[in-house]
């Protein structure tokens, strides 16, 4: 075989790759960041992609809780999930996510789900769920509440209203899995998962 045959081979099998062999997202566990969001999901909101870039973290289940998820294409689009207690009542939340949702597109739309309350922009969604850690021995200065914020970086698959009511069952998925990470003494309730969240 010829060395420019050789060649011509090669690279037609990185071609091949780089255009069409694009399966990364079938790779995912099926329940990706520790169970906490479907697998299904993640790959209805991200692209097709050669490789996914999976990652999370997880801290102790009290006040100082924190679980981060990342999800990142091998073309650097991605999902970014975080839960955290935090100890701030509602109006500081609001507050807040207002003030880090000014750089998003679109309108917010604020609603209840359970005992949670939920800002969603077209890319960005926080939940606000009052709950005290089973392990917390220290009383709040204001009120323990677990605070989930997803996030999107770079193209989706999707967009418009699906992709809003994607990231917001993004929250609502990792929110419910938080609560029984840190055993909310007060046993918040959040409704099992929906394909439409948010009240549009």
């Amino acid at each position: 075989m010829s060395f420019l045959l050789v060649v011509t081979i090669s690279i037609g099998v990185i071609v091949y790759t780089f255009l069409f062999q694009k399966d990364g997202l079938q790779t995912l566990p099926r329940e990706v960041c520790k169970g906490s969001v479907s697998r299904s999901l993640v790959q209805k909101i991200l692209k097709d992609t050669e490789s996914v870039d999976l990652r999370n973290g997880q801290s102790s289940p009290d006040s100082f809780f924190r679980f981060t998820c990342s999800a990142f294409t091998h073309e650097k689009s991605g999902l970014i999930v975080e839960a955290r207690i935090r100890d701030t009542g509602i109006e500081g939340w609001r507050e807040w996510e207002h003030t880090q949702g000014e750089a998003e597109k679109g309108r917010s739309i604020q609603f209840h789900i359970g005992s949670g309350v939920v800002i969603s922009w077209p890319r960005r969604s926080s939940l606000y769920l009052k709950c005290n850690p089973s392990l917390e021995e220290d009383n709040p200065v204001e009120a323990y509440a677990l605070v989930v914020v997803a996030s999107l970086q770079g193209d989706m698959r999707i967009d418009g209203n699906s992709l809003r009511q994607s990231v917001a069952e993004v929250t609502l998925q990792m929110a419910r899995y938080a609560q029984r990470a840190v055993k909310c003494e007060d046993s918040p309730y959040l409704p099992a998962p929906s394909n439409q969240p948010v009240p549009l």
